[in-house]
């Protein structure tokens, strides 16, 4: 993700045999002063989707844990190698290397939940955190964007494989989806009046969607 943005930026920059400048942004002239750093410190403009992010009626545990996505920091065993941890690096659900992209998205259970919340609701696959964060729910109502990302939030928390690894228990898709639907209803009355049923009736319909290609005669919604 990190890569990509770098690319972007340095996409435009056409080099030159001429003799590099280094310019101060802050400051009208160019010129470094500790008060133009200040100033610009304390007027700078959050992104908006960290404005979407601390503003989502949920616990405080799972804000934090989307922010640390957002910004690629989750300890997943790629980013714990790179302070020197020397354990195995496979993901537990498959045998590919672990990494926020994979885990999340790339995955053989990821690609299983993902196209079973599609089926439900009718919400593609991001194809990373960067298109998550970014145009990915473009189109749809503020209402509902906050809804979605609710929901996916969720979604993201419970896939991932904190119970597998510290807790040795065994994870399947099916618990991944049972988990969701579940925190989706608790979470429905952190939310507005008016959004509160939609968010237990999308739980629902999750639920059934999960019922009637899986596991017929076996599901019991939340």
């Amino acid at each position: 993700m990190m890569w990509n943005n770098l690319v972007s930026r340095l996409a435009n920059v056409v080099l030159t045999h001429d003799r590099d400048e280094f310019t101060w942004n802050l400051d009208q002239h160019g010129v470094f002063s500790v008060k133009s750093h200040y100033l610009g410190l304390i007027n700078q403009i959050p992104n908006n989707m960290n404005k979407r992010i601390w503003k989502l009626k949920i616990p405080l545990k799972i804000k934090i844990f989307l922010w640390f996505l957002k910004r690629g920091v989750t300890l997943t065993k790629d980013n714990l190698a790179k302070r020197n941890w020397q354990g195995n690096q496979q993901c537990c659900f498959c045998h590919e290397n672990e990494t926020i992209q994979h885990l999340f998205f790339d995955c053989r259970m990821a690609r299983l939940a993902w196209a079973t919340v599609y089926a439900a609701w009718g919400i593609p696959k991001p194809r990373s955190f960067a298109n998550m964060f970014g145009n990915w729910l473009n189109g749809l109502t503020k209402n509902l964007k906050q809804l979605v990302l609710v929901g996916t939030t969720v979604f993201c928390w419970w896939l991932c494989r904190n119970a597998v690894i510290f807790y040795n228990k065994k994870s399947s898709f099916l618990q991944v989806i049972n988990s969701t639907t579940h925190w989706l209803c608790m979470w429905a009355i952190l939310q507005q009046p008016t959004s509160q049923d939609t968010l237990v009736a999308a739980s629902h319909f999750l639920a059934h969607v999960v019922k009637v290609f899986f596991c017929p005669g076996t599901w019991v919604a939340v």
